[in-house]
């Protein structure tokens, strides 16, 4: 996704109409210096039909599974080990199928929340209306510049250039004396009302992709699932696109349920795991709507406008955890107070709920290999890290009682280690020489510790011996 992203270009900011130069051109986006414990620590661009893309060719080729388009729930009925459907299809063939479970990703209309009831409070705000949508720039504007003219207290227009191919802009157009009905209803009338407000009749535009109106929707349903049936992303949570959380904050609704269902499925887990889904995401969601919004206030009110436009660290999502949760295991007790969106972020080291760092320069004992923990964590299972060999053989006893395709277990030995104390071990899955100390730096290791991290590369635990070990796994299997 990397690849087929990009980053966000610099900001101008215009005079309205405008003059020579933009008053001011900023980084929306500050560039920050990856570190061990975040690799990956920039934002990605990528838009929403390569984003697509990628999802749809990765689920065909490594699960062999074809995404049906044009298929529309009409109705759900839940019964104690399954969930009957009726599907309208796009060659208006209606069919009624039988599933083990049924995940609505159909947005804020689908009809999989209303279905189960649920409901989804918060406000519209109907005094804030926008013009959104995509065009092409032939020519006039010259440079990568995403670029804003006017001011929200009187007409506002911005043009978002994101994609790889520089003629493809979004725009979103507002302001309080900008009148939205008439510059949606064509696109002459959308040209016409740009060049009145920006002054720049030199830009040539091509045609309009798509184009409407839109309101703030600040929602979020009171819980994200019911028995056999689950909602994430927009079917559950509504926002302002200010802070660009929302493709983000839908993965994490999707990979923190996925692994849990899987291991219910697979009668490995009892299905009370499940719980846990609401129990984690909706502090999040809350938290991450409370943030979105002050960004859309800052942004485009009068009194402080375009002072929203900048992104927090904690807007990159490290610090989102899931700390408090009932089933994360800490030696050292729940926090007090726990802000679901930075408590990671607080320099410490890692408490159960965090979200999992990395440690690069790992060497592995069987083949020297330099390898990091990302390599080694995957959504397909657990990783136990044994940090020395004391009380192994009661770790390793503990573990084998589950299959070994869902708990890894890596053995994680101190930097000055010597050969010996390196050899792998029969029931280990890999062994590590922490060459530089990341791993033990980064998970506040001083003495023999296990740390668990889950499938969606959160710390589940933080213990001391097997005992801790066990009271964690006591939480998640059967």
């Amino acid at each position: 996704m990397e690849r087929s992203g990009g980053r966000a270009p610099p900001f101008q900011l215009h005079t309205s109409p405008e003059g020579e130069k933009p008053i001011k051109i900023f980084e929306m986006h500050e560039m920050r210096e990856p570190t061990p414990d975040r690799p990956i620590v920039n934002t990605t661009v990528l838009g929403q039909q390569p984003h697509e893309a990628i999802l749809r060719s990765v689920i065909e080729s490594d699960y062999g599974v074809t995404v049906e388009v044009g298929a529309a729930l009409v109705s759900l009925v839940q019964h104690p080990d399954s969930v009957t459907v009726v599907l309208d299809h796009h060659d208006g063939e209606q069919e009624t199928a039988k599933f083990d479970w049924v995940i609505g990703a159909d947005g804020a209309r689908g009809v999989v929340r209303k279905q189960l009831g649920l409901t989804f409070l918060g406000e519209t705000r109907e005094g804030d209306k926008f013009v959104i949508g995509d065009i092409f720039v032939k020519s006039g504007l010259e440079g990568r510049f995403c670029r804003s003219w006017g001011t929200n207290a009187d007409r506002q227009i911005n043009l978002l250039t994101f994609e790889k191919h520089e003629d493809r802009y979004t725009f979103i157009c507002g302001g309080v004396n900008l009148d939205c009905d008439k510059m949606s209803s064509s696109r002459e009338a959308w040209v016409e009302m740009f060049y009145d407000v920006t002054g720049r009749r030199d830009v040539v535009f091509g045609e309009v992709i798509w184009m409407g109106t839109w309101r703030p929707n600040i929602r979020m349903a009171n819980k994200f699932g019911e028995g056999r049936v689950f909602i994430v992303g927009d079917a559950a949570h509504v926002h302002s696109p200010t802070g660009a959380q929302g493709m983000n904050s839908c993965v994490q609704d999707a990979i923190n349920l996925g692994w849990k269902i899987a291991l219910v499925h697979k009668k490995l887990s009892p299905p009370t795991l499940l719980e846990s889904y609401t129990a984690e995401r909706l502090p999040v969601i809350a938290s991450m709507l409370g943030r979105t919004t002050e960004l859309l206030n800052n942004t485009y009110k009068a009194e402080t406008a375009n002072s929203g436009l900048g992104r927090p660290l904690e807007m990159h999502q490290l610090g989102v955890n899931y700390r408090g949760s009932d089933i994360v295991v800490d030696r050292l007790g729940q926090p007090a107070t726990v802000d679901p969106y930075r408590s990671g972020l607080d320099g410490g080291p890692s408490r159960a709920g965090d979200r999992a760092p990395d440690a690069p320069d790992l060497v592995e004992a069987s083949d020297a290999n330099i390898k990091s923990l990302f390599d080694v964590f995957r959504p397909t299972h657990h990783t136990v890290l044994v940090f020395g060999r004391e009380g192994l053989d009661n770790v390793l006893s503990l573990v084998g009682k589950y299959p070994r395709e869902v708990v890894k277990t890596a053995v994680i030995c101190p930097p000055d280690s010597g050969a010996t104390e390196a050899n792998t071990q029969q029931g280990v899955d890999f062994t590590f020489v922490d060459e530089k100390g990341y791993a033990h730096k980064h998970y506040g290791i001083e003495k023999s510790s296990v740390v668990v991290v889950r499938p969606d590369g959160y710390v589940g635990a933080v213990v001391d011996d097997h005992e801790g070990l066990q009271q964690y796994f006591s939480k998640i299997f059967v």
